[in-house]
């Protein structure tokens, strides 16, 4: 099974409309369990409602293999530059979840600090979380470079995938996060709230990523690439995967109080 763990703000939601495209009723939305972390009773009771799962997906997996996932499963995962992640996730906070709260305040809550590292090793670990990517994933993919990362994601999790994609939750206006990356004072705030963010991300882009697409550049370049799908309307593996886990997973999950 493919375990995503989400990162906000980091171009996972494309991804993971990727893999609700390929598998559809077999994709696992973990969110619907409206609590953190995803755990092995949560995964339990989904294998009884989903159909041989085949994939999972969700800001709520955290540090999957000490919850639920098995050294079988092929965790993946996306980074993006911490600082613009961060004032990113601020300013999707406030525009789309009514956050009113001012950013010194905001980001002075721990549970908005260095939350990439927080999420792949379960606490503020770097060591851990470095590791935990150097070890045990199959693909750590970069924001910044999303069309290669979709290539690597295809050669290393799975050649056979469709890696054509809708660009989601995409801001119509950035003015909150630009004011955020523009001031001196809100800049320095983002840097220092994400030092262990700024440490994985650079493993993980020069350690893990380019070197990937230097071994692998052959194979790579034989890849087509990656279509950004200009549709208005899902496609039908991903309008079933949705509502399977809205009107299906969901209320049984308010049934049977998982």
């Amino acid at each position: 099974m493919i375990v995503f763990s989400h990162i906000p703000k980091t171009a996972g939601t494309s991804l993971k409309y990727i893999l609700r495209k390929n598998f559809g009723l077999k994709h696992i939305d973990a969110l619907k369990t409206k609590k953190v972390p995803y755990t092995s009773k949560d995964l339990a009771f989904a294998k009884k409602v989903f159909p041989g799962p085949e994939a999972i997906t969700g800001h709520n997996i955290v540090d999957p293999l000490s919850y639920f996932a098995s050294p079988e499963d092929q965790l993946i995962t996306m980074l993006r530059e911490p600082v613009t992640r961060c004032a990113s996730h601020y300013q999707d906070c406030v525009t789309k979840r009514g956050v009113t709260e001012s950013f010194e305040s905001w980001i002075a809550d721990p549970d908005h600090q260095d939350l990439s590292v927080k999420i792949l090793a379960g606490s503020a670990d770097t060591k851990k979380a470095t590791e935990l990517l150097k070890q045990h994933y199959s693909f750590v993919g970069i924001t910044e470079k999303f069309r290669e990362s979709l290539k690597i994601f295809r050669l290393f999790v799975g050649p056979d995938l469709d890696i054509s994609y809708r660009r989601l939750v995409s801001a119509r206006d950035n003015n909150i996060k630009n004011n955020l990356l523009n001031g001196d004072q809100t800049h320095r705030l983002l840097k220092h709230h994400n030092k262990r963010d700024r440490e994985l991300y650079d493993f993980a882009l020069h350690e893990l990523f380019l070197p990937a697409l230097e071994k692998h550049s052959e194979m790579l370049e034989s890849f087509p690439s990656p279509e950004q799908l200009s549709i208005s309307r899902n496609e039908p593996a991903v309008r079933n995967s949705i509502r399977f886990n809205k009107f299906i997973y969901r209320q049984l999950l308010k049934v049977w109080g998982v």
